[in-house]
């Protein structure tokens, strides 16, 4: 699951990717099996089956597997148009960063989508090739618009009829239906739609994972769920005409902290580290006041997804301590006009995310010139532990008023730093594992990571009588290949220091091999 839970991405996951893009990770796996109880299969004849027809498999670049839901703005679609398809941004483009925006691209060869994807109307079922991305996004919002190659008529002759979006998100205590087709954790012809009933739990203002900065989040208690249930059709009970969200990520038993596969929430005080299989449902409201009885139109009044012409924010998305080898921690963060746009101001301002408002205009420094070549912003952060986001905004003059600066301020860019000054949770673990036998008798070891606590190490080893963990000489990068100890001239003392993406580490933890 990306971001949470596209299929066919869960190596990034088992890999332990760090903010760097290194360390492998010999951790816990993607995501449990989902229980069976807790989302049964759905039967196509059901009258809940009946109801989400319009649900059913995307698959996108590189065999990567989605949930999504044919829509249409007022559920009466001229049945010559093309069929306009929902699901989550990363089902489009899980490479995408903080800031990126996709509008009307042609879509790859070999998306396609299936509606009505049940298990036990395969032989009815009829794949359609994807035509455009019309939109998609993972500022602000985890969302892609697509379109079919394919009509609304020629749906509804497979009995599929369009979705409609509501203008509203559920409140906490709403009864919810969550429709997908998670493949992870799934056995082989049962990765079909399967429905979660389930409740909001909270309204979620601020939602982190990887390298997204989310805004108006729904908690939600919805289980069984896995990679290919992003982009799942979210209703509430008794209304299952409309979509009110769609699933988006979970937070993966087995891992800690906050990362890719773990999302927190933002406040003032700190990220807010959800309890396992906790899902997070994406709002569509934003969607629903961009589509007309005619299809998709981004210009739309009333439209408020963002159309990405914003100045362009090069961060680094680091994860640092306050203080430095070099002096306190700094942003390190260059801003150039964008494409689509060209801002000769540009002005910022910066808080904890979660708390931080970058569409109000409060708080804002005075607008500086934006030259062509860009300009840095390299003043330092704060000390205390948190998520800072800085907020860059451009426009037309140095006043920070006026449309082109309410427009600017409506979809600011973002960039992110992560200040944490906490040493890991967790101590250094090991796995050893015996080869052969006599003098051929060998040991494997390598520290196990943790992430998000542990995602990097400092080794050393040597004979039992004189390793010393505690000397820090001689310890060196873990470089992810296990140290080949004889068994013949041990015992032996491996020595481990675990860190974190910011630099924090553990204590030495001394381990004998073999053990006992």
């Amino acid at each position: 699951m990306r971001t949470a839970l596209a299929a066919g991405t869960a190596w990034l996951l088992a890999t332990g990717l760090t903010a760097a893009g290194a360390a492998p990770a010999q951790a816990a796996p993607l995501q449990a099996a989902p229980a069976a109880d807790a989302a049964p299969l759905l039967d196509a004849g059901s009258a809940d089956g009946r109801r989400f027809r319009a649900t059913g498999r995307l698959v996108g670049g590189g065999g990567t597997t989605c949930s999504a839901t044919v829509v249409h703005a007022g559920g009466r679609p001229d049945p010559a148009a093309k069929a306009l398809v929902l699901s989550n941004g990363h089902c489009a483009d899980d490479t995408m960063g903080t800031n990126d925006v996709v509008t009307d691209k042609a879509a790859p060869e070999g998306w396609t989508f299936t509606p009505a994807f049940f298990h036990d109307n395969v032989a009815e079922q009829k794949t359609f090739t994807m035509e455009r991305v019309l939109y998609a996004t993972m500022k602000d919002i985890d969302v892609s618009l697509l379109r079919l190659n394919a009509t609304y008529g020629d749906l509804a002759k497979l009995d599929v009829t369009p979705k409609t979006l509501a203008d509203r998100r559920p409140a906490p205590g709403t009864a919810l239906r969550a429709v997908h087709a998670p493949s992870d954790g799934i056995e082989d012809g049962r990765r079909h739609l399967r429905q979660s009933r389930c409740t909001a739990t909270a309204a979620v203002p601020a939602l982190h994972e990887h390298t997204w900065l989310w805004k108006d989040a729904t908690r939600t208690d919805c289980l069984g769920i896995s990679g290919g249930s992003s982009g799942g059709a979210v209703t509430t009970a008794g209304d299952t005409g409309r979509l009110v969200g769609m699933l988006n990520t979970i937070a993966t038993p087995g891992y800690l902290g906050c990362g890719l596969g773990r999302p927190c929430e933002g406040s003032a005080e700190g990220l807010v580290v959800p309890k396992d299989d906790t899902a997070y449902v994406t709002p569509v409201d934003a969607v629903a006041s961009c589509l007309t009885g005619s299809g998709f139109d981004l210009r739309r009044t009333g439209c408020r997804l963002d159309r990405g012409t914003q100045v362009t924010v090069t961060p680094d998305g680091r994860q640092t301590r306050s203080t430095t080898p070099d002096g306190p921690a700094r942003w390190d963060v260059r801003i150039t006009p964008g494409q689509g746009t060209r801002p000769t101001w540009v002005a910022v301002k910066s808080g904890p995310f979660g708390a931080v408002d970058c569409t109000r205009p409060e708080g804002y420094g005075t607008p500086r010139r934006l030259p062509a070549a860009g300009l840095e912003h390299t003043a330092v952060l704060p000390a205390q532990d948190n998520l800072h986001v800085l907020c860059v905004a451009g426009g037309p003059d140095a006043t920070l008023q006026g449309a082109a600066w309410a427009a600017s301020l409506a979809h600011p860019a973002y960039a992110y730093v992560r200040v944490d000054n906490t040493p890991p949770t967790v101590a250094p673990r090991i796995d050893a594992q015996h080869f052969g036998e006599g003098d051929d008798a060998t040991y494997w070891v390598r520290p196990v990571y943790a992430p998000w606590e542990l995602t990097g190490y400092q080794v050393k080893y040597g004979p039992r009588a004189g390793t010393d963990c505690a000397d820090p000489a001689g310890y060196r990068p873990y470089l992810n290949i296990p140290a080949s100890l004889k068994a013949s001239q041990g015992p032996w003392t491996y020595c481990a220091i675990g860190s974190d993406n910011a630099g924090n580490t553990t204590a030495p933890a001394a381990f004998t091999v073999p053990s006992g």
